[in-house]
């Protein structure tokens, strides 16, 4: 069996939506929405699933739309430009209450707050290019192996779209650059972790301080903190703020940053959370302040888990870029009989439009 005729009952983590071939096997297809009935050619067969490549729509979802990029099913960028923006926010809303639910077993969930994107086009303030082989200058494509040209990034900015006409125009022949708007991310340096969308960090900023309830007394402790974004956005309403990140670039750049802002409660350290976790928990100061924990897609070592479920603050606030190590760390913090701490809200933020990214934070306090 090479085509197969399948319905589309759920769109995955990633993007690809869900349908079960004719003999029971479940079968991913790109490009494919909730409800459509669509052509398939099949692909690689693993253990327990399928991928497919679509060959047509038989029956479209009310909320496919036309993309508007000329590269997308090429460009593996985004994944989302053949939906209604009201679908993609309905779509990613799902996939983090369903991951919750699946990897975290959290049955009832808190009250949540969805906040999508005031632009869902032309928001990133740096995007990565790639040469290919030939004359590609552009994005990996959906295969994983070449490069697609590009002559223009619909989701990114125009002052990053003028510099890729530049770059295009030129003789630089380096096989990868990072193409960025400096006045969107000033004080980080290159290379170092800063949020794209800028406009949705301020948005999601303003919630996490929504969260804290105004200025206290205690002190805050920001594990992967980068260049300080939360450190520095936050700093007023604490006695004492303290960013902790491995980079020790984006540390330096944190501690010029509150030097020219004049932030006198912050201080930065570079170090690895993982090896200083222990010794940063033993403050007695942060008893009850806040620990907020920005980590890397792959989430929180256990050794972290395991020494904030003991030892942590009064609040934790844990943003995250990846559901399922969201899912699987608050498990290990707030899971049912275990955990320390109780789950009182959930944020979502569409930090990256058009893609399979999500930005989720969870707010917990300690039982």
């Amino acid at each position: 069996m090479n085509e197969a005729e399948v319905k589309i009952h759920d769109v995955a983590f990633g993007g690809s939506g869900v349908g079960k071939l004719p003999d029971g096997k479940v079968v991913f297809v790109p490009r494919t929405l909730t409800g459509e009935t669509v052509r398939v050619k099949l692909g690689k067969s693993r253990k327990g699933f399928s991928e497919a490549e679509l060959l047509g729509i038989v029956s479209p979802s009310p909320h496919r739309v036309p993309p508007p990029c000329a590269y997308f099913g090429a460009c593996g960028g985004c994944q989302y430009q053949h939906a209604s923006y009201d679908e993609q926010v309905r779509i990613k809303e799902k996939q983090v209450r369903d991951t919750l639910a699946r990897i975290g077993g959290f049955k009832e969930l808190p009250p949540s707050h969805f906040e999508g994107a005031p632009s869902p086009f032309g928001y990133r303030n740096k995007i990565s290019i790639h040469r290919g082989e030939g004359s590609e200058l552009g994005f990996i494509a959906t295969d994983h192996r070449t490069v697609v040209d590009v002559e223009k990034c619909l989701i990114a900015n125009d002052s990053v779209n003028a510099k890729l006409i530049t770059l295009r125009k030129s003789s630089y022949r380096a096989p990868h650059v990072t193409l960025s708007d400096s006045s969107q991310r000033e004080g980080s340096p290159e290379g170092s972790f800063h949020q794209v969308n800028s406009a949705m960090a301020a948005r999601l900023l303003e919630w996490v301080r929504g969260q804290i309830g105004g200025a206290t007394s205690a002190r805050l402790l920001d594990l992967y903190s980068g260049s300080g974004f939360f450190t520095l956005g936050l700093a007023d309403l604490f006695s004492g703020v303290l960013g902790v990140d491995y980079d020790a670039r984006a540390i330096h750049e944190a501690t010029v940053n509150a030097q020219k802002r004049g932030v006198a409660p912050a201080k930065f350290l570079a170090a690895d959370v993982g090896e200083r976790i222990d010794p940063l928990l033993e403050d007695t100061s942060l008893a009850g302040g806040v620990i907020l924990i920005d980590p890397p897609r792959e989430g929180l070592p256990p050794a972290v888990t395991t020494a904030l479920s003991a030892k942590g603050s009064e609040r934790l606030i844990y943003i995250s870029c990846n559901p399922a190590t969201l899912a699987r760390d608050l498990k290990g913090l707030a899971g049912t009989g275990s955990g320390r701490y109780s789950f009182k809200a959930l944020g979502i933020f569409d930090m990256f439009p058009q893609t399979a990214h999500i930005e989720a934070v969870a707010v917990l306090q300690r039982k």
